[in-house]
């Protein structure tokens, strides 16, 4: 079965060594406006020829509106660049997915405790759920979850849900230093009142891409 993680990775990087020769070449100016013109075609071409697997047929298609209504602006090349960097960090030497294991989200609810979340594993989650914080910022995992999620080895076998109301980019850079990756549901509305609704995939492998710790590099 062909894995969401590991085709946008080979697309990613695909990209960026099919640019690269181009640079060498002298078909693709070293600026801007000529790489966003070359990426958002070559993404066109992608889709056109189905390259890639029909998993990252909707990424594709975000990145095409994003070419052809930002121009050189939509920084396809900074976005890929920078993901081939993030997956590269969670992946193994092979570049392929990595089990997800029950100490790493034991880690993050110990790093955002230390950071003065209310951390509540030990309740139910059911159709609806009002949990109150007292005003922290709040990370609510469902203890049915905890326990039906991970095989005896601890090691994560089916999607599990955290449930966050706090400062979304700490915890998706605390999530990233366990190895973790966030897929978002929703921001805000979920079964938990005023909680957005987060997925941890089995091998951080969903099917989109998920949330990154913030580029902060300059814009190409």
């Amino acid at each position: 079965m062909i894995q969401f993680s590991t085709e946008i990775y080979k697309l990613i990087t695909t990209a960026l060594t099919e640019l690269s020769d181009s640079h060498d070449s002298g078909r693709t100016p070293h600026n801007p406006l000529s790489e966003a013109h070359y990426l958002g075609a070559w993404i066109t071409t992608a889709m056109k020829k189905k390259r890639f697997d029909a998993i990252v047929a909707p990424t594709l298609q975000v990145w095409q509106r994003q070419a052809r209504s930002l121009g050189k602006n939509a920084g396809l090349k900074r976005q890929f660049t920078y993901l081939e960097k993030c997956y590269s960090e969670v992946m193994d030497e092979q570049k392929e997915v990595r089990p997800v294991n029950k100490s790493q989200l034991e880690k993050l609810f110990a790093g955002l405790e230390e950071d003065q979340w209310l951390v509540t594993t030990d309740l139910p989650v059911g159709e609806r759920l009002n949990r109150h914080s007292g005003g922290k910022e709040s990370l609510i995992v469902c203890a049915q979850q905890l326990l039906d999620c991970f095989d005896e080895q601890g090691t994560l076998i089916k999607p599990i849900s955290l449930y966050i109301r706090g400062t979304l980019p700490k915890i998706i850079d605390l999530a990233f230093a366990q190895d973790l990756l966030l897929h978002k549901i929703t921001d805000y509305k979920s079964k938990v009142k005023y909680h957005g609704e987060f997925i941890v995939y089995p091998n951080n492998d969903g099917r989109s891409l998920p949330e990154f710790p913030e580029n902060n590099s300059e814009k190409s």
